[in-house]
């Protein structure tokens, strides 16, 4: 799933403040004991919607008491509902959530706490990047389920036609590679850009940054929310992003989704789900798109950030345990190849299944060469904080990424300054 544009934090943050005091459970059940759960999502379009109606059509069809009512709204929109339900005494008895908001659900008291004995399955049986990613302190969240991992995209012709046999395996090679590649026309225009970094919506900058900073072996956020990125690595890894942008190679005002596809950048730093959109808007040029790890400092190093969404139970539904019985059914029931049903669903988008079985399975029968190193990262990536506040310092981190790309501050400066931004919570 692409995450889109910024939401408005000043709303959400102080509906979370009140939401913890207002409200009651979802849920109502009618006669005979039947029993209506409601579910809220963003899967409001294409497969992803199909795919859950249809897996929410067979629940509904072989449990007459425990029937599941599918709401939808667009992600932009998903966290405010959340919260304004919530607030209301409105909101759905099982809720589909991006994994950095877990900490501010969780401190709002909107998710409840996932009972013991299917905790356990969850964290034997999912990947280190699909847990990481929905998991607050030592709390999980709900079942894993989308996950995305962030790799290096490249126009395999392009890098031929500067001498570049095969994708950069250090910073060096990288620096170099996007240098190389760079084209500009007689006023100094960029026509190809070499290496992307900049990123469409919310997360903007911060993703490539925190892919590059994990192949140094930096880190974002200390668990109790405090800025670790302050220091050796993270300066490293915006001084080679500074670099490039001092260099001309990369460009924060060209977008890589609208011009990677058209020849106009030559690397990207992206998330996997590109991979469908590529397949789809480039067709037959298509085979032109090469996709390796983010290389790190030194040969051998790598890098990448895992985000993810869960499925979780909210803390005043009214029949979590049959919620809770909906979901494991959900998550764990099998088609006939033995993988599970929600595993081929998301598979079939393009996204990586967050259960180990499901990946290693489908990873044995790629058809596609490129979705081996995306996969291959759920094994190294960096998780996405999501405690409370790790909102919050992701947009500290972009706005001072940012002054270092198009102003040309310096990046020690800026990561101070972004440092001393984020206030744990």
């Amino acid at each position: 799933m692409r995450i889109c544009k910024g939401l408005r934090l000043a709303v959400v943050v102080g509906l979370l403040a009140t939401g913890a005091a207002c409200g009651g459970g979802s849920g109502g059940s009618g006669g005979g004991g039947k029993v209506e759960l409601t579910l809220l999502s963003h899967y409001s379009d294409g497969p992803s919607k199909t795919g859950l109606d249809k897996m929410i059509a067979e629940w509904n069809k072989d449990n007459p008491n425990i029937q599941v009512k599918a709401e939808v709204v667009k992600f932009d929109d998903l966290l405010t509902t959340m919260t304004v339900r919530q607030t209301g005494g409105r909101g759905a008895d099982i809720v589909s959530a991006y994994g950095l908001w877990g900490g501010q659900l969780q401190k709002a008291n909107v998710v409840a706490k996932v009972p013991d004995d299917i905790a356990s399955k969850i964290k034997a049986e999912y990947s280190p990047a699909a847990l990481g990613a929905v998991t607050t302190g030592d709390t999980l969240l709900g079942y894993p389920t989308e996950l995305n991992t962030y790799v290096l995209f490249y126009n395999k012709k392009i890098l031929a036609a500067a001498g570049i046999t095969k994708p950069p395996s250090t910073w060096a090679e990288l620096e170099d590679a996007a240098k190389k590649t760079v084209k500009r026309d007689s006023k100094g225009n960029i026509q190809v850009e070499g290496l992307s970094l900049i990123q469409d919506g919310d997360n903007k900058s911060v993703h490539p940054f925190l892919s590059l900073l994990d192949s140094a072996g930096g880190k974002f956020l200390a668990p109790d929310g405090t800025p670790q990125f302050d220091n050796e690595q993270g300066k490293a890894a915006l001084k080679l992003e500074s670099d490039l942008a001092t260099a001309k190679a990369t460009n924060p005002s060209i977008s890589p989704t609208k011009q990677f596809r058209s020849g106009g950048v030559a690397m990207a730093i992206q998330a996997g789900w590109w991979i469908g959109s590529l397949r789809e808007q480039m067709k037959d040029k298509y085979s032109d798109v090469g996709v390796a790890a983010i290389p790190g400092p030194a040969a051998g190093d790598k890098g990448s950030l895992a985000y993810g969404f869960f499925m979780g139970v909210n803390q005043r539904s009214k029949h979590a345990d049959e919620a809770w019985k909906f979901l494991t059914w959900l998550n764990e029931h099998k088609t006939g190849d033995g993988v599970t049903e929600v595993g081929k669903w998301l598979a079939d988008q393009g996204l990586i299944p967050p259960r180990t079985a499901d990946q290693a399975t489908y990873k044995k029968s790629l058809s596609d060469p490129n979705l081996i190193p995306i996969y291959d990262a759920t094994t190294y990536a960096m998780a996405e904080p999501n405690q409370p506040g790790a909102y919050e310092a992701k947009t500290a981190l972009h706005n001072a990424i940012m002054t270092v790309l198009a102003d040309g501050k310096s990046p020690d400066d800026a990561l101070a300054q972004a440092a001393k931004a984020v206030k744990p919570q």
